[in-house]
């Protein structure tokens, strides 16, 4: 089996697929392996993913353990994620979602992470670097889409603009904490 994790960014897009300028997440297609096993890829019946948040689920994972018991966000591949919770002294936003979604285990042992697929089927360990060089440029994929975008309309609402921007406050500092000099998404 190989020791092998690939996020490949197939498609991503409004939801739309046109530039709405209040629409604030990003969809799309991605295939995931991890090992010899496919996670998630464009042949299933769901095949349209909430990459905005799967971005952040997955920032997470880079300092936090996600298991069945320690969840970093309901699926680290979310189908939705519509709305953005916030408590006021709380860094880390809560994502809300659909209950649809894909997840695998990430565990951080010494300088190695451990991942597990949610069948159980596979199991691999890769070094802290290469787990999160992936990551990194998955998010780095994604902030250049919103960069590339006309610029969002923010929610009229108080609560809401305030948690689209606590999202991009997180987003942008799990990026730049293990990439120095990352550009700064805008809200």
């Amino acid at each position: 089996m190989a020791n092998t994790f690939n996020i490949e960014l197939l498609e991503i897009n409004w939801i739309d697929e046109v530039d709405d300028q209040t629409d604030l997440c990003a969809h799309g297609n991605v295939k995931l392996t991890i090992g010899n096993e496919v996670v998630v890829d464009k042949t299933e019946e769901m095949d349209h993913w909430n990459l905005r948040a799967m971005g952040m689920h997955l920032l997470r994972t880079l300092k936090d353990n996600h298991t069945e018991k320690n969840l970093v966000g309901e699926h680290l591949i979310p189908c939705c994620g519509h709305h953005i919770d916030f408590l006021e002294n709380e860094k880390n936003v809560y994502i809300q979602g659909c209950f649809t979604g894909h997840n695998f285990w990430v565990r951080h042992e010494d300088k190695n992470v451990e991942l597990t697929t949610e069948t159980g089927n596979t199991k691999i360990w890769l070094n802290f670097e290469e787990y999160k060089n992936v990551i990194l440029d998955f998010a780095d994929k994604i902030t250049d889409f919103y960069s590339d975008s006309l610029p969002r309309i923010l929610p009229e609402d108080e609560y809401d603009k305030i948690a689209y921007s606590k999202f991009w406050e997180e987003w942008n500092e799990r990026r730049s904490e293990w990439k120095k000099n990352a550009p700064q998404q805008r809200v």
